[in-house]
């Protein structure tokens, strides 16, 4: 076993002791087999190979930064619905090349309100987002409001 996933199962370990919230012999056996499960699960099911081509040290704050624009985009869409809302289909581009990045875009903007995606094919996201009943934006706009920064956080991830 490497040294790097003694280190993964054992703060796994650390993060089940902190959820059961229990310092005891039987919380850190148990979260350390959950820990071998879990990695042994995600080594075969997430291959890393697939993923070579991304900045993990980059990568290791964008859950925080995304926890944040959903709430930004929280706030907007209560906006919005307050003042009258529409739906739109738009297709927009990204210029992320990976792949995998190219799916972390699609989840997160998924994960942000008002935005759903319907279709991830190359380079291309089919998306399903609400907008204000009276606002007119150009494409770049709509991107721009659609991708917000999270797509540039991921063009920084990828090498």
């Amino acid at each position: 076993m490497k040294v790097s996933n003694v280190f993964i199962v054992l703060a796994l370990a650390c993060v089940w002791v902190l959820l059961v919230e229990t310092l005891s012999v039987s919380a850190v056996l148990t979260g350390l087999f959950f820990g071998i499960i879990t990695l042994f699960t995600c080594n075969k099911a997430l291959p890393v190979s697939k993923a070579s081509n991304m900045s993990f040290s980059r990568m290791v704050m964008y859950p925080l930064f995304l926890v944040g624009q959903v709430y930004v985009a929280g706030f907007n869409v209560i906006k919005i619905i307050f003042s009258g809302a529409t739906t739109e289909f738009v297709k927009i581009k990204t210029d992320i090349e990976d792949e995998s990045l190219r799916v972390v875009l699609a989840d997160s903007i998924t994960l942000t309100p008002g935005s759903v995606l319907i279709n991830l094919e190359g380079d291309e996201l089919e998306v399903l987002w609400l907008k204000g009943k009276n606002q007119v934006l150009s494409e770049k706009e709509r991107e721009a409001v659609i991708k917000g920064s999270l797509e540039k956080w991921l063009l920084r991830a990828q090498k």
